[in-house]
């Protein structure tokens, strides 16, 4: 993990340090007196998520509550700005060998940076206020899924899923009230997460009213969960006995049967073996304590070797951790290293279904992708 680390301030720095140099040019600050403003302005925003988590994380207070506001936010004005400015480098690259650019371009070429700075910046801070808009707009979606009744009792299951909500003071509860009444609507018979439920200390999660609201969720066989890797880097054993305590029930290589027909599995996060050096169990390992005579649904965090479940006939398995990459282009990303980043699909007998997630890691901000929560509505069918 310290290589990582290093590996991320490394490139994390080259980053702001591109996008702080390629600024300056492009704005030509003449007075010492801006100089000296824009860049204390840029190295707080810069160093604000790092100081939040090192100098503030044990301040239970607004002040570490700021500094993370700042510091998420400036993940995605960084990232966009980033992408903003390559491009701008690969026609003037293009231009070098191909020139094309109208004359009136190159004949005041500080106005035209002034003017391209100008451009990117406001076209940025429409991008990353858009996405976070679309973060706070929840979406509601429903499916509807036929599995072989095999020996069950239940010939329905009404399932409230949703992954990925990382509560912290960033997003400040507000996520959390919308899923309570999302689940108010819906009514389920059960509610199931896949994982990277909480983001942060108990300490701070309890001064915004997470545990109070976690308390709220409501349905009549329960609410379970699994570990994703994001309860592993706040510490596992921590944010599992606060989800337990507030009436969330992790599953940690474990099943419960619901009225003697379904049988829900909860799996291991795979990143186990990065954080403690602990093995999960896997999916034949787990299924081997299953009954054959009926339904199975997997709750899996990471949507990795979908083919396992599918050899073991699991009629369902729920998913979430990619957020489709959370910020366009990043999909791309997650597209490439998961056969499934964002979505339903279905192979041999086995229904998977992978969520973007209903909350965001770091910046607030989705692009590309919904917030969202997802209503199953199983019938459970004859042979």
């Amino acid at each position: 993990m310290a290589i990582f680390f290093a590996l991320f301030l490394l490139v994390y720095g080259s980053a702001n340090f591109f996008v702080y140099v390629r600024t300056m040019q492009a704005f030509q600050f003449q007075s010492l007196y801006a100089k000296v403003l824009f860049s204390t302005v840029f190295v707080l925003a810069a160093s604000s998520y790092i100081l939040a988590k090192s100098l503030f994380s044990n301040v239970n207070s607004v002040l570490y509550d700021v500094f993370l506001w700042i510091g998420s936010f400036w993940f995605a004005l960084l990232g966009y700005f980033l992408l903003s400015l390559l491009v701008i480098d690969i026609f003037v690259l293009i231009n070098r060998f191909f020139p094309f650019f109208p004359q009136f371009l190159l004949q005041d070429y500080a106005k035209t940076k002034l003017l391209s700075g100008l451009i990117v910046l406001l076209l940025v801070f429409i991008t990353v206020t858009w996405g976070y808009i679309n973060a706070n707009n929840i979406k509601l979606k429903t499916i509807h899924l036929s599995i072989p009744k095999k020996n069950a009792s239940l010939s329905s299951l009404n399932i409230f899923y949703f992954s990925d909500s990382h509560f912290t003071p960033v997003n400040n509860g507000r996520i959390a009230k919308k899923i309570i009444d999302l689940v108010a609507e819906v009514k389920p018979d059960i509610i199931l997460i896949g994982g990277d439920v909480i983001d942060d200390k108990s300490s701070h999660l309890k001064r915004i009213g997470i545990d109070v609201e976690l308390q709220q969720l409501k349905a009549r066989y329960g609410v379970y969960t699994i570990n994703g890797n994001h309860e592993y880097i706040v510490n596992v054993n921590n944010a599992d006995n606060f989800l337990n305590e507030n009436n969330v029930k992790v599953l940690r290589d474990s099943m419960i049967t619901i009225e003697n027909s379904v049988q829900v599995i909860g799996r291991e996060d795979a990143s186990i073996a990065s954080f403690t050096r602990g093995k999960r169990k896997s999916v034949a390992e787990l299924v081997a304590e299953a009954r054959k005579d009926l339904p199975i649904i997997l709750l899996d965090h990471q949507p990795l070797h979908l083919a396992e479940a599918a050899a073991q006939n699991i009629d369902l398995q729920l998913s979430g951790h990619t957020h489709h990459g959370q910020m366009w282009p990043f999909s791309f990303v997650t597209k490439l290293i998961y056969e499934v980043s964002w979505g339903y699909k279905k192979i041999a007998n086995t229904h998977f279904y992978v969520s973007s997630g209903v909350g965001t890691w770091g910046p607030p901000v989705k692009i590309g992708n919904d917030a969202e929560v997802i209503n199953f509505k199983i019938s459970f069918t004859e042979n």
